[in-house]
C-alpha cells in the first residue's frame, strides 16, 4: 500500500520528468552553430528602391541625415499602420515586442505577415517569453514558414507554466529581467516605435480595458538604426529559436485551420470589406503624399541586450539626463508608470528652481494596471504637487471606445512620451521608473522638430484636460475634475472602492527597486 510519503515522492518524480520533457534551453551560448537551426538569409537591397522608400526617396536623398515622422495616437490607426506597411513590404519585416497575444488584432496582423511571407518577404519576430500566450500560439506556428523566423527572448526553461513559479524563485535574477522594447521595421526604411505591444487592448479592440498609447511612424535613417538594434537582440545568446520548443505547433496544423482563423478575423463580409477599404485608403494616401510629415533629426537610443546580465548604466538614462540638463522652458511628461526615486526628485526640484514649467500625466488608482507601481508613485505625488508641478491622473472612464457596437469599460494610460521646450520629443518603451532604468531593456526615439513637438504636446494637453488635476486646497492635495459639466473634487483616489484603496495601501510593502 502506498503511504502519503510514497505518493508525494512518486508525484515529485512524475512532475520532474514532465518538466524535463517540456523544457527549453535558456541560452544558445554553449551550442555549436552547426547544432542550431539555420539562420534565414536576408537579401541586400536599397531601401529607397522599395515601394515604401520610393515615395519619399527625393526628400530622403536630399537630406539623408533627416527622418520624416507621423504621430499615431489612435489605437485602431496604430493597427492599420502596421497592417498597411506589412501589405506594402517587399523585402523585410522585423518585429520586436514584449507581448504578442493570440487575439483578433494580432491575427489580423499575422494574416498580413503570412501573406507577405508568401510574396517572399523575409520576416523576423522577437518576442519576450513573458508576453507569449503559450508554446502553441499561432505566432509560433508561423515559424514553420520558410520566410518567417521567430525567436523567444530570455525564455523560461520550463514550458509547463506551473513550474515557472519555482523557476522564478531559484533563477529570479535572470527571470526578473525582460525585453520591453517595441519596434516594427519594414524594408529598412519605415519604423513604428512607441509603447504598444501587439494585442487587442493596444488597438482599441477590447471590450474590457484598452491602453491609451502613442506611437510614431518614422521614415529614413532612424529605421536603419532600429534595424541595427534589432540585429543585436536577434543575435544575442538569450534569443532562442522557436523551432527548439519541444511542443511547437506545426504549420500544417495552422494551414489546416487557416479558414477558421480568417473567419474569426472577418466577423462578417462587411467587416472584411471595411478593413480592405481602410488598407487601400492608407496606401493611397501614403503614395499621394497626403499625410502630414514632419522632417527633422531623429536618433534611436536602445539598451544593449547584455543589460539583463551586466550592471551597466542605460544609455537611455544618460540621454535623458543630458536633454533634461539643457532644457530651459518646459517639460511635458506622459508616463504610464512614474516613480522618480530620490535622484529623479532632485532633478525635478532643480528644474522647478530654474523656472521650468513641468506637467506630468500618469495613471490614477482606478486606471492603473499595476497597483504596486501606483503605491510607489504615491510616495512622491503630493510632494510634486507642493513643489509647483502640474500633476494629472488619468481617468479610467473618460476614454471608452466603441467596439462592435458596444462601449468598452474604460482605458489605462500606457504612453511613454516627453516633450522638452516645445522642440524635442522623446517616445518609446521607457517608463520613468526603476524597472525601465535598471532591470528591463528599453528603446526610445528622440526627434528634433518644433512643429511635431507642439503637436505631440497638444495631444498630451487634451489628455490632461480630461484627467484628474491634483491641486492644493487648504494645504491638502485633492483631486479636481469635470464630470457632467460640473467641477468636482475629492480627497481620496476617485472612482475606487475602499477595498481597492486598502489593497493599494498594503502594496507599499513591495521594494521600489523591483516594481
Amino acid at each position: 500500500m502506498f503511504t502519503e510519503t510514497n505518493i508525494a515522492v512518486i508525484l515529485f518524480v512524475v512532475l520532474f520528468v514532465l518538466s524535463g520533457c517540456s523544457s527549453i534551453i535558456a541560452s544558445t551560448h554553449d551550442i555549436p552553430p552547426t547544432k542550431l537551426p539555420h539562420e534565414m538569409s536576408i537579401p541586400q537591397f536599397d531601401p529607397l528602391d522599395t515601394e515604401i522608400g520610393k515615395v519619399y526617396a527625393p526628400a530622403l536623398k536630399h537630406s539623408p541625415q533627416k527622418s520624416g515622422a507621423m504621430i499615431i495616437e489612435d489605437g485602431s490607426y496604430a493597427l492599420l499602420h502596421r497592417a498597411s506597411l506589412a501589405r506594402m513590404a517587399q523585402k523585410t519585416i522585423d518585429i520586436q515586442t514584449y507581448i504578442y497575444k493570440n487575439d483578433i488584432a494580432s491575427r489580423v496582423l499575422m494574416h498580413e505577415l503570412w501573406e507577405a511571407a508568401n510574396r517572399g518577404v523575409k520576416i523576423r519576430i522577437l518576442v519576450d517569453d513573458n508576453g507569449l500566450d503559450s508554446d502553441f500560439s499561432d505566432i509560433i506556428a508561423l515559424d514553420n514558414h520558410p520566410n518567417i523566423s521567430v525567436k523567444i527572448f530570455n525564455p523560461y526553461k520550463n514550458r509547463i507554466r506551473f513550474f515557472r513559479y519555482f523557476e522564478m524563485v531559484y533563477d529570479f535574477g535572470r527571470i526578473n529581467k525582460r525585453m520591453h522594447n517595441k519596434l516594427f521595421v519594414v524594408d529598412g526604411i519605415a519604423l513604428i516605435i512607441g509603447g504598444r505591444n501587439i494585442a487587442d487592448n493596444y488597438f482599441d479592440n477590447n471590450l474590457s480595458v484598452n491602453f491609451s498609447d502613442t506611437d510614431v511612424f518614422f521614415l529614413g535613417d532612424i529605421a536603419h538604426q532600429a534595424q541595427e538594434s534589432f540585429d543585436k537582440y536577434w543575435d544575442f545568446h538569450r534569443s532562442v529559436p522557436a523551432s527548439l520548443l519541444p511542443s511547437k505547433s506545426k504549420m500544417k496544423k495552422y494551414t489546416k485551420n487557416y479558414s477558421k482563423y480568417i473567419a474569426k478575423i472577418e466577423g462578417s463580409p462587411s467587416d472584411w470589406k471595411i478593413y480592405e477599404t481602410a488598407i487601400s485608403s492608407f496606401i493611397s494616401r501614403y503614395q499621394k503624399h497626403q499625410n502630414i510629415i514632419y522632417w527633422g533629426n531623429a536618433k534611436l537610443i536602445a539598451d544593449l541586450p547584455q543589460k539583463i546580465e551586466e550592471p551597466i548604466e542605460s544609455p537611455l538614462t544618460q540621454a535623458l539626463r543630458k536633454i533634461w540638463t539643457h532644457t530651459r522652458e518646459s517639460i511635458y511628461i506622459s508616463s504610464a508608470y512614474f516613480v522618480p526615486g530620490k535622484k529623479g526628485m532632485q532633478y525635478l526640484k532643480n528644474a522647478i528652481d530654474r523656472g521650468i514649467d513641468i506637467s506630468i500625466l500618469t495613471n490614477s488608482l482606478s486606471s492603473t494596471d499595476a497597483l504596486v507601481v501606483y503605491s510607489a508613485w504615491e510616495r512622491y505625488r503630493d510632494d510634486l504637487v507642493r513643489m509647483g508641478m502640474n500633476v494629472y491622473e488619468y481617468k479610467h472612464n473618460e476614454w471608452r471606445v466603441k467596439i462592435r457596437g458596444r462601449l468598452s469599460s474604460g482605458a489605462s494610460l500606457h504612453s511613454k512620451t516627453i516633450v522638452f521646450d516645445n522642440k524635442i520629443t522623446w517616445v518609446g518603451s521607457f517608463n520613468l521608473d526603476p524597472r525601465s532604468e535598471s532591470i528591463n531593456t528599453e528603446v526610445v526615439a528622440i526627434f528634433d522638430n518644433e512643429d511635431f513637438a507642439q503637436e505631440t504636446k497638444k495631444l498630451m494637453q487634451i489628455d490632461m484636460q480630461k484627467s484628474w488635476h491634483l491641486i492644493l486646497k487648504d494645504n491638502r492635495v485633492i483631486w479636481e475634475g469635470v464630470e457632467d459639466g460640473k467641477v468636482i473634487d475629492t480627497t481620496h483616489s476617485p472612482d475606487t472602492s475602499w477595498f481597492v484603496r486598502a489593497i493599494n495601501y498594503l502594496a507599499r510593502i513591495f521594494p521600489e527597486s523591483q516594481i
